[in-house]
């Protein structure tokens, strides 16, 4: 015995050393970390927000078709029915719209109020109060599309504890944490009670982990499961209740805990959280709803209700259960609340936050700054909300319509996909922009990264180089009323012999331009390119914004080659705005929080061709809606002057439709991402999309295209091409270039010379 004392007394004093040197390198490395460890706080990495386009209040606009009570709603002002007394409200009569605007602090303008003057539903005026007087540039304040934070997609308000409610602190509490305000950090009785449930369980069912750890791993440690991580997770958590209040750390922990993904979005806090599953604040969440949101913190992804909402069913009323148990819920609530059906409002805060557009704005930024946007920015965009709303119905509607009328496009795996795009064709304004079916299930972007054969869109361009040469060939230069061989031809097309087919085989012997473009025929729009030059349409087309690769052979004429939707629309663009091509743009300004200037894009524009050229084209397009391939518009309710071209691509693995007015042009495409045939044309896929989006936003009254000086019209017969005569059993007014009309009266049905004496002498 006496031998084994020393030892013992030595093995003993060893691990007392041992230990007070851990002890003392824990408190060494607790004060380090009470150094660095610190709570975040409201006011730190502020977002980047991102804002869409203002609304300008201006004579002439209607108040239905502008959607003028929607976006007053989107805004959150609210109906009153006395005269508006504070920001946010608005009141309507038959005469006028009373607003009492919000400040707008990015225009450094106070909350004012205006009286917007109607006439049948008509802008007349805009009277600032209480003066009266008119008064310019007045818009609504633009509408907060998305944000970023920490490279996320997410827009978190930080939720002061006070606003919180009671509800939703007792359910997190009974459910994560029910010793949160007596343990200091972390929690052996929880951890023995998790300990024993999973010995007896045989494996992981219950964690022991307090709020304040779980807040400490979200911030500053990583998800790996080692007793490391375990035990540095520990400490800070300690530290954390060392420096900071209870009511802090509850705070942080419920602004900071992350809840799951919608798409790209990450989803971090409950107020957050609450906004994305339901669309709702806080206060005006259910119980059923504040279980859900709570119950996700086991799992986020697990048992999000947009992944599988059995799951997330289960987990919600296992959290209600849990309530019940312990006297929170009566039997009755909780009864009512197990039986409520999961409802998430995922899919309108979508159509609200544009992600495809968010996305292609993000990489226009930081490819034109070449660096990383700051925190706290904000980004002024060019959308549109009410028409990226409009225009995310129309394209997913339309396609479960078409899967439902053709069932063999139901069903397909990967599914059948559409893309729109809605531009400014004046200013180049991205309005609009969707890339795909659902964000959630895919985030390519197909109106911008697909690259797809463009077919006949590329038809109008083709007439328009030869219209443009025409200037120097005079009469004997092409018109819209040029007669063209719709017959059988062998070409030279730079790879070979190529006899160019129509998509229906058919011929239809000697046709006019207009009709040649009015049908979509290929034979003699392949007959133009050969006699005009390819070099000369592979300009027209790079002058249009077209960068992508283009055959350098007759097959370009009929689209072989491909192209984005967001640049072709663009070009169709061009031709509405005169042969002024504007490059498409998303972002108007970009500023820092303290509202200096950060990046404005410079606005790219240029002219493509004469504004007569583009006349004539348009001219022709708007025949292809009012009698040739874009005939069903007509049908569907399109109204208006309104000029349009349909595509259709070989094997019919692609559908588009373009169409246009003065101010707006819509690009619709319809396909399957690994291109196999949908076998329909673009009038039955992308047309009636099209068609649909076009009925909401082209008014009823739209002016008809300008037509520029330099164009004069005259009375053709449309069998020769040459100037009608009282002999004529058909006449059409045609369009031509000045100095390429045709001077020749007709030669087939004789007369004329009344025609020509009237002329002679000027009587005509």
């Amino acid at each position: 015995m006496t031998l084994v004392r020393p030892w013992i007394k030595r093995g003993l004093g060893a691990m007392l050393a041992f230990l007070a040197l851990g002890l003392a390198g824990l408190v060494i490395y607790g004060a380090i970390l009470s150094t660095s460890l610190a709570l975040p706080k409201s006011d730190e990495h502020p977002p980047l927000l991102i804002y869409g386009a203002p609304f300008f209040l201006t004579p002439g606009i209607s108040v239905e078709n502008s959607g003028l009570l929607e976006r007053l709603h989107r805004l959150e002002y609210r109906p009153v029915t006395a005269v508006p007394q504070a920001a946010g409200e608005y009141v309507l009569t038959n005469e006028s719209i009373e607003i009492f605007l919000h400040a707008q602090e990015e225009s450094r303008l106070p909350a004012r109020s205006v009286r917007v003057m109607l006439a049948n539903g008509i802008v007349t005026d805009v009277l600032s109060l209480p003066d009266e007087q008119p008064v310019s540039l007045v818009s609504l304040e633009p509408v907060l599309i998305s944000g970023m934070r920490a490279g996320s997609k997410q827009v978190r308000e930080w939720i002061p504890l006070s606003r919180i409610p009671s509800a939703l602190i007792e359910t997190l509490l009974a459910v994560e944490d029910r010793r949160f305000f007596s343990h200091h950090g972390i929690d052996p009785i929880a951890i023995g009670r998790a300990l024993w449930a999973n010995v007896t369980h045989g494996g992981v069912v219950q964690g022991g982990s307090t709020l304040t750890q779980q807040l400490a791993k979200n911030l500053y440690y990583s998800p790996q499961r080692t007793m490391r991580r375990k035990l540095r997770e520990s400490l800070a958590a300690i530290v954390l209740e060392f420096k900071y209040r209870k009511e802090e750390i509850l705070e942080s922990y419920l602004n900071e805990i992350y809840l799951g993904q919608a798409g790209s979005v990450s989803i971090y806090g409950v107020g957050e959280a609450a906004h994305r599953y339901f669309g709702k604040t806080l206060d005006e969440l259910s119980i059923d709803e504040v279980a859900l949101i709570v119950g996700l913190i086991k799992g986020p992804n697990t048992y999000s209700p947009v992944k599988n909402v059995e799951l997330a069913t289960e987990r919600r009323n296992v959290v209600l259960r849990l309530l019940r148990d312990q006297g929170t819920l009566t039997e009755e609530a909780w009864t009512r609340a197990v039986y409520q059906p999961m409802q998430v409002a995922l899919a309108q805060d979508e159509l609200t936050d544009a992600p495809y557009f968010v996305d292609y704005l993000l990489r226009e930024v930081e490819e034109g700054t070449g660096m990383v946007i700051s925190e706290g920015a904000r980004i002024y965009t060019t959308l549109d909300p009410r028409i990226q709303q409009l225009a995310t119905q129309a394209l997913q509607q339309g396609l479960v319509k078409l899967e439902t009328t053709y069932p063999a496009l139901k069903g397909a795996e990967p599914s059948l996909q559409g893309a729109a795009v809605v531009l400014d064709a004046k200013t180049g304004h991205v309005l609009a922009m969707i890339g795909g079916r659902d964000y959630r299930t895919s985030q390519f972007n197909r109106a911008v990264q697909a690259h797809r054969s463009a077919g006949s869109l590329i038809k109008p361009f083709v007439y328009l180089a030869a219209f443009e040469a025409a200037r120097d060939q005079g009469s004997t230069g092409l018109t819209p009323a040029t007669l063209l061989a719709d017959e059988p031809v062998t070409l030279e097309s730079g790879t070979g012999p190529w006899s160019p087919q129509n998509y229906d085989r058919q011929y239809r012997g000697q046709v006019t331009v207009r009709t040649a473009l009015e049908q979509s025929l290929n034979v003699p729009a392949v007959r133009v390119a050969h006699r005009t030059g390819i070099t000369s349409l592979i300009n027209m087309l790079r002058g249009f914004g077209i960068a992508t690769p283009l055959a350098d052979n007759l097959s370009v004429a009929l689209g072989s080659s491909s192209v984005s939707l967001l640049d072709i629309t663009s070009a169709y663009g061009g031709l509405a705005n005169s042969g002024v091509v504007v490059r498409p743009i998303a972002v108007t300004n970009m500023v820092r929080d303290t509202g200096e200037t950060l990046w404005s894009p410079m606005l790219d524009r240029r002219q493509a061709a004469s504004p007569q050229g583009a006349y004539l084209v348009t001219s022709l397009l708007k025949g292809v809606v009012d009698r040739g391939t874009g005939a069903r518009a007509r049908a569907f309710g399109v109204q208006g002057p309104v000029a349009g071209k349909t595509g259709t691509t070989d094997g019919y693995r692609d559908a588009w439709f373009i169409g246009y007015t003065p101010d707006i042009v819509i690009g619709v495409w319809v396909g399957f991402d690994d291109e196999r045939p949908i076998k329909l044309t673009g009038s039955q896929a992308a047309l009636p999309i099209w068609s649909e989006l076009a009925i909401r936003l082209i008014p009823q009254d739209q002016p008809d295209f300008e037509m520029p000086s330099g164009i004069v019209q005259r009375e053709i017969d449309p069998k020769t091409g040459q100037l009608a005569t009282s002999q004529c059993p058909e006449k059409t007014a045609e369009v031509f270039i000045a100095g390429t009309e045709p001077t020749v009266y007709c030669e087939v049905h004789g007369g004329g010379l009344w025609e020509r004496f009237k002329q002679t002498f000027g009587f005509s």
